[in-house]
């Protein structure tokens, strides 16, 4: 190696070294100025503040080697192959049972959560066991909060659905990403099996909506969340995300893109879609899922403003559950300690405390 070259890894290396050392200074800095307030604070890591200081920046230096403690978080599925390819939906999930492990830092080191999650023969989740011949049937469509990402089987509201209506079959149709533009294919698929006296709830939160147009901000999103959680995953050009969109006759139509905005870059970086066009899709979309069946579709709303568009004058078939944390008069919105930002078990109880009145009135 010549001489000018080691002269500039040397100086390199120096200084990476200054760099590092001038945050660790700051830190301990902060933390010397500050100490007595961050003392009164709950819930801060034990560690000493001088070893966070540190840890911060080789984080910055050495990101593989030393996680951020304030943004580090992954999540695995054990085994392998949890998604499938499916040609209407985009993806489905492989029937199995399943480990979600969520990872992330606390108080300096690495710490998980596992969630057992199985996924029955027909794509749906277990939801407990269910009479061989049922009375009625409740049909649950919806996202990963509905689905119950981060909760075992036996915690989602769906599970406690099922205790509660011992006498009935509780089928959860749901999947994380999902949205009405699933939910529309899923009722197209299981409509002969909808009986006089069965119910169908179906989820909805605001942020539904991008997911029904496959909005770009939806799909970079889809890039960041996988860069941060899913860094070793290489993608794969075959995953798709459902799309509704109106045709030049403005009828409601039904495609599949890429989902990851490196198989289609332009697309990705392009205009977002106006806000009363992505209404008017959300809105054909919940005519359309309303017009699969004759029998009651519970609407459980559970983030968004009251006032949204999309729900104003519902199919007549379509009640709506309101499900939002203003309409708890206690906190609810736990999560999985702290590990994911999903619903965890008090939420589900919360939804399935909406959900359970309504459903009895309707035997």
């Amino acid at each position: 190696m010549s001489r000018p070259k080691k002269k500039a890894i040397f100086y390199a290396i120096l200084a990476a070294i200054v760099l590092v050392a001038l945050e660790i200074a700051s830190s301990a800095f902060l933390y010397a100025v500050n100490k007595d307030r961050i003392a009164a604070l709950p819930g801060l890591p034990s560690e000493p503040a001088i070893l966070l200081a540190a840890r911060t920046g080789l984080s910055w230096l050495l990101p593989g080697w030393f996680p951020d403690p304030a943004t580090y978080r992954r999540m695995t599925r054990s085994p392998a192959g949890f998604f499938a390819e499916d040609a209407q939906q985009g993806y489905r999930a492989n029937p199995g049972r399943y480990v979600f492990r969520y990872s992330g830092m606390r108080q300096g080191r690495v710490e998980h959560l596992d969630a057992v999650v199985t996924i029955n023969p027909d794509g749906t989740r277990f939801t407990g066991t269910a009479p061989a011949e049922a009375a009625r049937r409740i049909f649950v469509l919806g996202d990963s909060y509905v689905f119950g990402d981060g909760v075992n089987d036996q915690q989602t509201f769906a599970f406690l659905l099922q205790t509660a209506f011992p006498d009935a079959v509780v089928q959860l149709h749901a999947l994380a990403g999902y949205s009405w533009a699933n939910a529309l294919v899923t009722m197209q698929r299981i409509k002969d099996r909808v009986r006089p006296g069965d119910v169908i709830v179906l989820g909805y939160a605001q942020y539904y909506k991008e997911r029904h147009v496959a909005a770009p901000a939806r799909l970079r999103s889809i890039r960041d969340w996988m860069a941060s959680t899913f860094p070793e995953v290489e993608l794969d050009p075959k995953d798709r995300v459902i799309r509704a969109r109106l045709d030049a006759s403005g009828r409601l139509a039904l495609d599949t893109i890429a989902m990851h905005c490196k198989f289609d870059p332009a697309y990705c970086g392009s205009p977002e879609p106006a806000a009363g066009y992505v209404d008017r899709v959300s809105s054909e979309l919940l005519r359309a899922i309303a017009a699969t069946t004759a029998e009651k579709i519970l609407l459980l709303h559970m983030f968004g403003p009251k006032d949204d568009p999309v729900l104003r004058d519902p199919p007549g078939n379509v009640e709506i559950v309101a499900a939002t944390p203003q309409d708890f008069t206690y906190v609810m919105q736990d999560n999985i300690m702290g590990l994911d930002d999903h619903g965890g078990p008090y939420w589900h109880y919360a939804m399935y405390s909406k959900l359970k009145p309504v459903i009895a009135a309707r035997r």
